[in-house]
């Protein structure tokens, strides 16, 4: 019974993140300009931007809404198959994939953080970080 409400609340905290993630995607691959806080942090407005700096700038928030995304199915359709299927590799390997990736956006969003005092959201990014850690030893149970 115990591992049935550990594995229960694994896939919650799973779907939590994963959910996010996939908002996030959808901020990230269909902006058409910086972010509030990269503006800010960069002390710069879109339009002052050049073309080119535009186009490189949206680029990378396309590959970065990519990341999101693909954190996000992971986390979404992963631990649901486990649920049926009981694979290992699926219960532990995919959410410390997607730990990765929200361990990375937390340090380099504290780190923007830091140095330029923009109101980066570096604290979502440790939560999604806490909820795969908490996730993780709940599937342990």
């Amino acid at each position: 019974m115990l591992h049935m409400i550990g594995e229960f609340l694994s896939i919650l905290l799973y779907l939590f993140v994963g959910i996010v993630s996939l908002t996030m995607a959808y901020r990230n691959l269909f902006s058409e300009r910086l972010l509030a806080f990269h503006e800010k942090a960069s002390g710069v407005e879109w339009h002052q931007l050049s073309a080119g700096l535009q186009e490189v700038v949206i680029a990378l928030m396309r590959v970065s809404g990519l990341g999101f995304l693909i954190v996000g199915v992971m986390l979404i359709v992963f631990p649901l198959a486990n649920y049926f299927l009981h694979s290992a590799f699926l219960r532990y390997a995919v959410p410390m994939i997607a730990m990765i990736y929200c361990c990375g956006l937390f340090l380099y969003n504290y780190r923007l953080h830091v140095r330029t005092s923009a109101e980066t959201p570096w604290k979502k990014s440790l939560y999604a970080v806490l909820a795969l850690i908490a996730g993780l030893l709940f599937s342990l149970l």
